[in-house]
């Protein structure tokens, strides 16, 4: 008489998939009840007063204030460029270099928007953009006009 074989035996494995399900439920809870939630309203920046009833006059970082973009505006003039950073007029490059550096000085992380008026040589642009990026600023971008 012949010994039965193992392998000839038609055996299944099952995987139960409960444990498994249980296993991914409790690492989720753990999870949530682990993760630290803040509030979003310290994270995001508003525009109201630090201390307004506290009498104390508070101080304001530069860092905590809205600026707005920095706008370079270079027109053509009696065939030489004229210069307009922020609404101020400026009538040489040194003071365009000035000014830009004194508000990367204050705020590096400003957007520079440099806008040329149409006719102006490209190369009193690149001299802006190249004062600009001496200055330190970070986001330096070109305004167009749109047709």
């Amino acid at each position: 008489m012949k010994k039965p074989s193992i392998l000839t035996g038609q055996r299944r494995l099952d995987v139960k998939m409960t444990p498994m399900i249980d296993v991914v439920f409790l690492l989720l809870v753990f999870f949530v009840w682990t993760a630290s939630f803040q509030i979003a309203e310290y994270i995001l920046p508003s525009a109201l007063s630090v201390n307004e009833g506290s009498g104390d006059p508070a101080e304001v970082r530069p860092e905590q204030l809205d600026f707005e973009p920095v706008v370079v505006e270079i027109l053509w003039r009696n065939q030489q460029p004229a210069w307009i950073v922020s609404e101020t007029v400026l009538s040489d490059l040194e003071q365009v270099r000035q000014t830009l550096f004194r508000v990367a000085a204050v705020k590096h992380d400003l957007p520079l928007i440099i806008d040329p008026q149409a006719g102006v040589p490209f190369g009193d642009v690149i001299d802006v953009y190249d004062i600009s990026q001496i200055a330190g600023f970070q986001e330096i971008q070109f305004a167009i006009e749109e047709i």
